[in-house]
């Protein structure tokens, strides 16, 4: 009897093994610029939005571990997205429903089309010295953000593609147009595998990039802060302190809005150091050479 216990024993150990087996994670394939674009559609679905930045290159360690601190963030968000879709399943539907509308009327196509469609609409209006009034529209477009963070990876999906540039790198596209135009958004080869480009070298956005150890200090202080307001406001939402995605929105900018505010003073003042420290360098390195005290005059015997 003990022996077939013991055979026993090791069957259901087979079993706990081949069902791990079973539900082992799919691999994300980062053989081809299109297949980087696919293997983030399918981490979305698969719930692991944390490894979308597995998927954006990185120039050296700091800012690889920069992205890990931001997947983890993008996780958190993941999560909240669940559960604000089970506590709030009406006004989630009404919000899709309202977006939807807004497609058919002309107004953009879902989240993407919207947010830069009410960019545009608010520029006209600048020029011609209307007043803005874009709170609705905004104020939507940040709890559909809240309540389907990667929804317009979806919306878009067959407007998203590649061309390639060369052997080694290739444009990304939305509806056949590229992104970011004129110098736009690049998927290039690194080794063995294809990363998504950040425009990080733009004019405006290099200079603010963290550079320093005391720069992506604050700038990992930065994710922590957005990413435990996410946790919180998860936590509200399943405890019922938050009971409507008014409420939500509203307590993401009282938990997070004015600690990101006062990291981004502090964010600043870091670069403005780090720039001053520059121009001083440079400055050094084009004075001219201080001739040597004990030099003979020039023309002296």
């Amino acid at each position: 009897m003990r022996g077939w216990r013991g055979v026993g024993w090791v069957a259901a150990a087979l079993a706990v093994v081949l069902a791990a087996g079973c539900r082992r994670e799919p691999s994300y394939s980062q053989a081809s610029a299109d297949e980087v674009i696919q293997s983030a559609k399918l981490m979305v679905k698969n719930g692991r939005a944390d490894r979308l930045t597995d998927l954006i290159y990185a120039e050296n360690a700091d800012m690889r571990g920069l992205y890990k601190k931001l997947g983890g963030m993008l996780r958190s968000a993941q999560t909240l997205t669940l559960t604000l879709n089970e506590k709030f399943p009406k006004e989630v539907a009404a919000l899709r429903a309202k977006a939807e509308q807004a497609a058919k009327d002309g107004k953009g196509s879902g989240l993407f089309g919207r947010l830069t469609g009410e960019a545009r609409r608010g520029a006209r209006r600048a020029a011609t010295g209307e007043r803005p009034n874009q709170g609705d529209a905004m104020d939507s477009a940040f709890k559909q953000i809240l309540t389907d963070p990667y929804g317009w990876l979806d919306e878009n999906s067959s407007k998203l593609a590649t061309t390639p540039i060369n052997d080694d790198m290739a444009a990304v596209t939305w509806d056949g147009k590229p992104v970011f135009p004129p110098l736009g958004l690049v998927i290039k080869k690194d080794g063995e595998k294809w990363f998504l480009v950040l425009p990080t070298n733009l004019p405006g956005v290099s200079g603010f990039m963290p550079k320093t150890k005391d720069e992506f200090a604050i700038w990992r202080s930065l994710i922590r802060t957005f990413d435990n307001a996410v946790v919180e406001l998860n936590e509200d939402v399943k405890t019922g302190k938050a009971r409507s995605l008014d409420d939500v929105a509203r307590k993401a900018g009282e938990k997070a809005f004015v600690p990101a505010g006062i990291a981004f003073i502090a964010y600043g003042r870091a670069v403005e150091v780090r720039k001053e420290e520059a121009r001083k360098q440079k400055a050094k390195a084009a004075a001219p050479a201080a001739p040597d005290a004990g030099a003979a005059p020039a023309g002296g015997n």
